[in-house]
């Protein structure tokens, strides 16, 4: 009877133990098109973008990925993108927000050299990188001076 017990206690104990990981909807897509290797995230967004008709929208459906200027009918890039040439070597990488290049994008050549680097902000190429919060903040700035430093010089 107490091997009986016990046992019992050990499926129960490892059936509790047992937990299902929630699904966040994060999808990864791996997509072959016309000797290129696509794969691309398209991660749920919090809200629906307001749509800009002079951006281009980058969007998923019917197994391809489409790109729009001003609007979209699918599902929005968002997360990381990395195409592939077909010899395996990376051709470009980079990151989505909400349909809406961001961040810093890479793209090579066949041979597997660096071709050009692009800073995006939003659908909107920059010509440097964001500033960091520490930056943007701007307490950290060397030769700063303070209201009170310059009353005392002027004295």
């Amino acid at each position: 009877m107490k091997k009986a017990i016990f046992i019992l206690l050990i499926f129960i104990s490892g059936a509790a133990a047992a937990q299902d990981y929630p699904d966040y909807g994060l999808t990864k897509l791996r997509l072959l098109d016309s000797g290129r290797t696509i794969e691309v995230e398209v991660n749920p967004i919090k809200r629906e973008p307001t749509i800009k008709t002079g951006l281009f929208y980058y969007w998923y459906s019917a197994n391809q990925v489409h790109s729009t200027q001003g609007g979209y009918s699918g599902q929005l890039l968002n997360g990381l993108y990395t195409e592939y040439y077909q010899n395996k070597n990376l051709k470009e990488q980079g990151a989505f927000n909400r349909g809406l290049k961001d961040g810093v994008w890479k793209s090579w050549n066949k041979d597997g050299t660096i071709k050009q680097v692009v800073n995006w902000d939003e659908g909107i190429v920059t010509q440097r990188k964001k500033p960091t919060f520490w930056q943007r903040l701007n307490i950290f700035q060397k030769n700063q001076t303070l209201p009170t430093d310059t009353a005392k010089a002027n004295k």
